[in-house]
């Protein structure tokens, strides 16, 4: 085996194999003489063209082209009378030397020895660059480099500061999944399984559901002068910790079993979870801090509220559901132009028919969203199944996604995208002002209906008379007051500046009767022919609205 002599001596031997060849020019007593070093067996060899170039800027006189070409092809490292000067006293090479404004950069600029003056020295040049103050980050290699093979009239790069380091914050580590995103798997139809979308996970007691890290100090920088750069200080975090969690040092457990979440305000807890066969009128409307699962139907009229997410796991009639998490409808929603549906999440459902949805994060349906008011302050996505819009009014702040707007009977469709934020909010308490006059309009009207009815059966009573005079008041109270609300809302849909990065994506068709707004004045209103294939709208640079279509031959559509 081989001793350490002996790969020290391989180590040497490589690098004075890869050595270059170098020369220097030198003035002995007005006599201009060559020196030219042969290179190692891999290196690089001197060039007549170098030398050539460097004789006529070091300005020597009287030389001979064919000569400095032998000595160059000898390259034996003697010295060689090239030709001589004979104006002025030789001058030394000297070096320019910056520091950038900053002091995280040096500079070099090498100037060229005058009438046989001497090239600078390595010692030499250090002293030079320690005489500006640079001391830091020196790049030895250049110096060595340019001393050996000067350039000249070339900035260098020799010296870099260090720069600070940052301190890494201290973290909250999240151990589940806590961005409440779906996992939209679809199989190998296209479809999407919307009752398993992984958007509920559960703990058990004790189990491990999140740990801080502490911070991690940074370092200090310096100039190339030397100067102390402070590095920025790390931060501390701090835990927000909600109910039934339990903290053990710098770890944080479940105490109880039940649905991990994680608030936008970075506030840890587990919400209980409560199992429901039905919500009817044997449970009476509920309201629930944690997550509610209802395992078969909510009865029409009735409410569930909670500060956690709801699932049903069949269908929902008009019922009226709030969540301050997400809320999945694995069977669908059936509204009857009743039902109302509010989550601060996200909304999945299978289908919407004479609904109204409201969600504060997206809106994801698999086959349907069908003369339907829903709104979103992400984006709406309705695909995976048939993938129909039909009707009603759709709002979004950034996107709608669907294979079908409209359709082939021309069905009054309105679709609002890019809608500011504060105007979403604005327009969805409008509507619920709206949804609400309509809810007690249809029992004013009911109730008179009735009364109507029943006066032509029989002779009423005064009361009863005099309650159909005050019916008949409410009725043309509320209505005028519900045209005007309708007029306002429609107004601010059409009044808004939008997100220029809002689009429209419709993957089939689009049909007419579909009206699309990106705010005021930009408007598109589909003609008498559809649109057949894939059509993406947008703003253009100008603000207006724009298509981009990839179409498809009709006959080829319903293949598809």
């Amino acid at each position: 085996m081989p001793g350490p002599d002996s790969y020290t001596d391989r180590i040497l031997q490589d690098l004075e194999a890869s050595e270059n060849g170098y020369f220097q020019i030198e003035n002995a007593n007005g006599k201009a003489i060559l020196k030219i070093t042969k290179p190692g067996s891999k290196g690089k060899k001197v060039e007549f063209k170098d030398v050539l170039a460097r004789v006529q800027l070091f300005g020597v006189e009287g030389y001979q082209a064919e000569h400095l070409k032998k000595i160059v092809l000898l390259a034996d490292g003697k010295p060689v009378e090239i030709g001589s000067w004979s104006k002025g006293d030789p001058v030394p090479s000297y070096a320019d030397i910056s520091v950038s404004d900053d002091g995280m950069e040096a500079k070099m600029v090498l100037h060229p020895p005058k009438h046989g003056g001497p090239l600078l020295t390595e010692y030499q040049l250090r002293e030079q660059i320690a005489a500006v103050g640079v001391s830091v980050g020196i790049i030895d290699s250049v110096i060595q480099n340019q001393i050996k093979n000067p350039e000249f009239f070339v900035p260098y790069v020799i010296a870099k500061g260090i720069p600070p380091i940052p301190g890494k914050d201290g973290e909250i580590k999240i151990y589940f999944r806590s961005d409440n995103k779906p996992q939209l798997e679809e199989d190998e139809h296209g479809r999407i399984n919307y009752k398993n979308i992984g958007v509920i996970q559960s703990v058990k007691p004790g189990d491990l559901i999140a740990e801080k890290i502490p911070p991690k100090k940074g370092e200090f920088g310096k100039t190339v002068t030397g100067t102390i750069l402070p590095y920025q200080e790390e931060k501390i975090v701090e835990w927000i910790l909600g109910p039934n969690v339990e903290l053990k040092g710098d770890k944080l457990y479940a105490k109880i079993a039940g649905r991990p979440v994680l608030s936008a305000s970075w506030e840890i807890k587990v919400d209980e979870v409560i199992q429901l066969e039905a919500v009817d009128y044997s449970t009476g409307n509920i309201d629930f801090p944690g997550t509610i699962i209802v395992e078969e139907k909510i009865g029409d009229g009735f409410s569930l509220t909670t500060s956690g997410s709801i699932i049903i796991r069949n269908s929902v009639g008009k019922a009226f559901l709030k969540a301050k998490g997400d809320i999945v409808l694995s069977g669908g929603f059936m509204g009857r132009g009743e039902g109302y549906i509010e989550s601060e999440g996200n909304i999945y459902a299978k289908f919407v028919e004479q609904g109204k949805l409201t969600a504060q994060g997206s809106i994801f349906v698999e086959e349907a969203v069908m003369h339907s008011e829903i709104s979103a302050k992400d984006f709406i996505r309705v695909m995976g199944g048939r993938g129909e819009v039909i009707g009603g009014t759709i709002i979004a702040g950034n996107s709608l996604t669907c294979a079908k707007l409209g359709a082939v009977v021309e069905t009054k469709t309105k679709v609002a995208i890019g809608t500011p934020p504060e105007l979403l909010d604005e327009l969805n308490r409008m509507k619920k002002e709206i949804s609400e006059k309509e809810i007690t309009l249809h029992k004013v009207q009911l109730t008179l209906t009735k009364l109507v009815e029943k006066g032509q059966k029989k002779e009423l009573t005064q009361e009863e008379k005099e309650t159909i005079t005050k019916l008949k008041d409410a009725n043309d109270k509320f209505s005028k007051v519900l045209e005007t609300q309708t007029k306002q809302f429609e107004t601010a849909l059409g009044s808004y500046e939008p997100n220029p990065d809002a689009f429209v994506d419709v993957e089939r068709e689009v049909f007419p009767g579909v009206d699309l707004s990106f705010g005021a004045g930009k408007n598109y209103r589909m003609g008498i022919n559809s649109l057949v294939g894939k059509t993406h709208f947008y703003l253009g640079t100008d603000g207006s609205i724009q298509t981009e279509r990839n179409v498809i031959r009709k006959e080829d559509d319903l293949l598809l």
